[in-house]
């Protein structure tokens, strides 16, 4: 076997990344068209460290509305009033929490 023969056949053995949907180039493009569903998360390059950087920004955005974090945070709040400003405490409007969530993404 020659060496453009093995090659050619590691070539063939390489994965080739389909793309089904568009990825935004901008971080808050991003957010807004994962949480809409526009794309999923087999879409991204796991290669490209925009993707894998803002999707985990997106995560720990995501992870201070849960109910154990939110509650964690109002005790900060009644114990340390001037604590942690511009937190999202919930009940909040969806609108609100996209705010937070574009100021998240755009602060990178």
């Amino acid at each position: 076997m020659t060496l453009g023969n093995r090659v050619g056949k590691l070539e063939l053995q390489i994965l080739v990344r389909r793309v089904t949907a568009a990825v935004p180039n901008d971080p808050v493009a991003f957010a807004r068209g994962l949480l809409a569903g526009e794309f999923k998360v087999g879409d991204l390059d796991r290669t490209n460290p925009n993707h894998t950087g803002w999707l985990s920004q997106m995560c720990a955005f995501l992870q201070t509305l849960q109910p154990e974090h939110q509650s964690w945070l109002r005790l900060v709040h009644e114990r340390h009033p001037g604590a942690y400003p511009g937190q999202i405490l919930l009940p909040a409007t969806d609108e609100q929490i996209l705010d937070a969530l574009d100021a998240v993404m755009r602060r990178g």
